[in-house]
């Protein structure tokens, strides 16, 4: 899965605009604070495109190198007005998640208030709207304290650095506006509405904002109906500390996700259903595979991909019988290498080890089970075959109809790696596994043989590798400790669990 952020400038209502956007999935909007524009918060963001979604950030009319609105658009409203046209230029069309910090708070709840089909769930944090009631010197005395030497202050001033001085430097005039708007925010009905309509709305504030008082939150949260959260720092606490962004917002990021997934495999299932018609697959064997196939797998590539892997399915397999073609990836010199085989522990590990044993590298793979055919299928884009003999092709055969009948010969070890391990679902039977690491060639044989391992079934995978860093999704049955599957990858493997064969000589 692809964290990386990319910078654009586009025309919104006739004039320049600056935005981010990265990652993929369900979409979800970030409107910045005052004084700042997007850059500000990248680190924020990137985790947020690690939770699965595709995610706009543009820096707001008049700040991050974005044009100001007319005066007489130089309003809470008309900023909301300004992110739905924006929204529309980007091509958005369904609900999407808006979170708001400070200002952009203000500019969120408007904007869910005036335009309803723009948002499906609104995340405030530290907003404005509750009126803050202060003269304009406490409010900017409130907002050097943000930045005072601590090091929260620290690392907030090295967030802040680029974006405040470009801000103050080319329109010191468009800051005194803006934060006249957000000093003076009163919100209150407008969220009170969103209470009546129903919109799921989540406010956050900390225990250290002097920015925006503790009154002004209360009454958010009075307005909205809900007790709200109070965490520990500043009132720009996620430019310093992301980490606990990413886990208060983990589990709406990773509901809209799947609820997404699941809107999107439904849509994939139609489009791969059509693709196979006219090839060798009767339609109700097709649609048997693709009712029962995981949602995972249905959105790890285009429609037509899928239907040419599924073509291997049919007939149904002999006993120990294992299938498997290589196709050129068009446009690239990579090839998609695909295997059909009876399901069971350990097989993507093993198939893996062939693979890594001739030299080749993993760039993404995807798995699919079917439990009641027990049958899995592996896709998987491998690099390195290039100057493949004839010779090759057949030893690199010969050793996955082995891995189709027994356990192959496998590596060793992985050399350590940098590894992060999520789990979504821990201490339920089945769990959703979120893996980023420093790429190396034999990383997805570890993780699977890991799991092989400790009794854990990969019942799905959606691998990638993006800019030599790999993302990979498991959907895996069985209980397991993700604290010792870390080890493990950073450490090399735990005495007394490999299942391996004899070292394998082309590794």
């Amino acid at each position: 899965m692809d964290d990386s952020l990319t910078w654009h400038r586009i025309d919104v209502d006739g004039r320049t605009a600056s935005y981010g956007v990265g990652g993929a999935g369900p979409p979800v909007v970030f409107l910045h604070g005052w004084a700042l524009g997007s850059r500000a918060y990248r680190r924020a963001i990137r985790r947020l495109t690690r939770r699965g979604c595709r995610v706009f950030a543009p820096a707001l009319p008049g700040l991050g190198g974005t044009a100001e609105l007319p005066r007489e658009a130089m309003s809470i409203a008309g900023y909301a007005d300004w992110v739905d046209s924006f929204l529309s230029v980007v091509g958005i069309e369904e609900p999407a998640l808006v979170i708001g910090h400070s200002f952009g708070g203000g500019v969120a709840t408007k904007l869910a208030h005036d335009h309803p089909e723009r948002v499906g769930y609104l995340v405030l944090l530290n907003s404005v709207g509750g009126v803050t009631d202060r003269p304009i010197w406490v409010w900017g005395m409130q907002i050097v304290r943000e930045v005072l030497p601590n090091r929260e202050g620290v690392e907030m001033i090295l967030a802040m650095r680029h974006d405040v001085v470009d801000n103050i430097v080319h329109n010191p005039l468009g800051l005194i506006r803006v934060g006249a708007l957000a000093r003076t925010a009163d919100l209150r009905a407008e969220l009170a509405e969103l209470r009546r309509r129903d919109l799921p709305v989540l406010v956050l504030t900390t225990d250290d904002d002097t920015v925006i008082p503790q009154s002004a939150f209360a009454a958010l949260c009075r307005a909205i109906g809900t007790d709200g959260q109070i965490l520990s720092g500043r009132h720009s606490w996620l430019l310093s500390h992301p980490d606990t962004f990413d886990d208060v917002l983990a589990n709406v990021l990773e509901v809209r996700a799947a609820d997404h997934q699941a809107r999107g495999a439904a849509t994939r299932v139609i489009a791969v259903a059509s693709a196979l018609r006219g090839t060798r697959i009767p339609a109700a064997t097709a649609r048997s595979l693709l009712g029962q196939a995981p949602p995972l797998w249905l959105m790890s590539a285009p429609a037509p991909v899928l239907a040419g892997d599924l073509a291997l399915c049919h007939p149904k397999l002999g006993p120990g019988e294992l299938r498997a073609v290589a196709r050129p990836v068009v446009g690239s010199a990579a090839m998609r290498l695909t295997v059909v085989a009876p399901d069971r522990l350990g097989l993507l590990a093993d198939t893996a080890a062939a693979i890594t044993a001739h030299g080749m590298s993993i760039a993404e793979a995807s798995a699919a089970t079917w439990v009641k055919r027990g049958m899995a299928l592996h896709a998987l884009t491998v690099h390195g075959a290039a100057g493949f003999s004839s010779e090759d092709w057949d030893g690199l055969g010969a050793d996955l109809r082995d891995v189709g009948r027994s356990h192959g010969a496998r590596p060793q070890r992985l050399e350590p790696v940098q590894a992060m391990v999520t789990v979504y679902g821990a201490g339920t039977d089945r769990s959703l596994v979120r893996l980023t690491a420093s790429d190396h060639l034999g990383l997805l044989w570890a993780v699977s043989d890991w799991f092989a391992g400790h009794g854990v079934t990969i019942e799905s995978l959606d691998a990638s590798t993006s800019a030599g860093v790999a993302h990979d999704v498991f959907l895996v049955s069985g209980a397991f400790d993700a604290s010792a599957l870390t080890r493990h990858l950073t450490h090399g493997r735990d005495p007394g669990l490999s299942r391996s064969g004899p070292v394998p000589t082309r590794a």
